[in-house]
C-alpha cells in the first residue's frame, strides 16, 4: 500500500506498510534524483505493530508539504483497531525521523474499516478526514464523513465535524481521500444512501474547509460494499480525481466531472484501485489493477492521456502483478516522466 510524493528537488518520498493484516508497521524511505537506491527504512509509527493492513482500504496515508525554504514536512495518519483510534504523526527536522504518534480521536462505540486520509494546503493547515457512524452500531447508511483541522501545522487539531450529507451515508470498507490546494479542500468518498446508493461522491470547500458542497460524481446502485479506493492528482491547471464504478476505473477534472474518462480495451476481471498523476505538460497517467475479488492486487495496467484526456498510448502492459491487498502509486518527475510504485 505505497504512498508517494516528489519534492522540488526531485527526491521521491515513499511510505509503505509491512506486517500482518491485523497489525503491522509503516516505514518511510526516500530516493534522491538520479539515485538508484532507496534510503534506509525509517519507522513511522512509534508504537510497534500499531497499524492495520488488511488492504487495500487501510494502511496509512501520507502527504508531503513542501515548505518555502526548508526541506518540507511529512504528515501521516492511520487507523488502530480495538479500540478504534485515529492516529497522526509528522517528521522531525531534516527527515531524521518521526515524532511520537498521537491519538487524535478514540471511538469505542463502532467499527471502522477504512483508514483516515491526511492533506495540507501549504499555508499551515493540516486536514484529517475519515468516515464513521453517527449513531452507535450504525449501518453504512448512517455513516458520515468527518473532518479534523489543524491551524498550526499539526501542533494541535480541532474537534471533529461532519462534512457530508447525512442522507448519503458512507460505504464502510471503501477508502476516502482528502486533497487541498490553498483554500480549496476536496474529499472523494463512496456514499451509501439507503445502503444501496453507493456512487462516488465529491465534497468541495472553497473556504478552507469551513463549509462543503456534496456532489455525486457517478452513481453505482449496489446493495453491498465493493471495497474501492480513490485518488487525486494536481496538474498545472486543474485537479483531477480517479475512482472505480462497476469494475471500470475513471478519472475526470474537478470542474468537469460529467466528462469522465476510462481506459480503452476490456477488463479481464475487474479494474480497480486507480492511481493518477499529471505532469507539467498536462499529460495524465492512470494506473490500476485488474483482478477478481477485493484483496487481489491483480495485473498492473496503465494508460497515458493528453491534457484534453485523449489517449496517448494503449492500455497495458499487464505483465507485472500487484501484491495482494496493495495498490499502485504514481509520482511525476521533474522531466515530465512518471514513476509507478506497486
Amino acid at each position: 500500500m505505497p504512498e508517494a510524493a516528489i519534492d522540488r528537488d526531485g527526491t521521491i518520498h515513499l511510505m509503505y506498510y509491512r506486517g500482518a493484516m491485523t497489525g503491522g508497521d509503516l516505514f518511510y524511505v526516500n530516493r534522491s534524483r538520479n539515485a538508484t537506491e532507496w534510503s534506509t527504512p525509517t519507522p513511522v509509527n512509534s508504537t510497534p505493530h500499531s497499524a492495520i493492513g488488511m488492504g487495500p482500504m487501510d494502511g496509512g496515508d501520507m502527504v508531503f508539504d513542501q515548505g518555502p525554504t526548508d526541506g518540507g514536512r511529512i504528515h501521516v495518519a492511520w487507523l488502530i483497531n480495538e479500540p478504534i483510534r485515529f492516529v497522526y504523526t509528522r517528521n522531525t527536522e531534516n527527515l531524521a525521523g518521526f515524532e511520537p504518534q498521537r491519538v487524535l480521536l478514540e471511538r469505542t462505540d463502532e467499527v471502522v474499516e477504512a483508514r483516515a486520509s491526511v492533506t495540507t494546503n501549504g499555508r499551515g493547515r493540516v486536514f484529517v478526514a475519515w468516515h464513521g457512524a453517527t449513531i452507535e452500531k450504525a449501518d453504512d447508511a448512517h455513516r458520515a464523513v468527518f473532518l479534523m483541522t489543524s491551524q498550526n501545522g499539526g501542533d494541535s487539531f480541532g474537534a471533529p465535524v461532519v462534512i457530508s450529507r447525512q442522507s448519503e451515508g458512507a460505504c464502510g470498507c471503501c477508502s476516502l481521500e482528502i486533497f487541498a490546494v490553498n483554500d480549496t479542500v476536496l474529499v472523494s468518498y463512496r456514499g451509501a444512501g439507503e445502503n444501496v446508493r453507493r456512487g462516488q461522491r465529491l465534497l468541495k470547500s472553497t473556504d478552507g474547509g469551513q463549509t462543503f458542497v456534496d456532489t455525486l460524481i457517478q452513481p453505482w446502485p449496489i446493495a453491498a460494499c465493493p471495497v474501492t479506493t480513490t485518488t487525486f492528482a494536481r496538474g498545472p491547471d486543474v485537479t483531477r480525481v480517479a475512482w472505480e464504478t462497476q469494475g471500470q476505473v475513471y478519472f475526470a477534472s474537478i470542474d468537469g466531472l460529467a466528462d469522465a474518462v476510462s481506459p480503452g480495451g476490456e477488463a479481464r476481471f475487474r479494474r480497480k484501485n486507480p492511481a493518477i498523476a499529471t505532469n507539467q505538460q498536462g499529460e495524465t497517467l492512470l494506473a490500476w489493477g485488474d483482478a477478481p475479488g477485493y484483496r487481489a492486487g491483480g495485473t498492473l495496467n496503465w494508460q497515458l492521456f493528453d491534457a484534453e484526456h485523449h489517449p496517448l498510448s494503449d492500455p497495458g502492459p499487464a505483465t507485472d502483478t500487484i501484491p495482494s491487498g496493495s495498490t499502485p502509486a504514481i509520482v511525476t518527475q521533474l522531466d515530465g516522466t512518471f514513476v509507478v510504485l506497486y
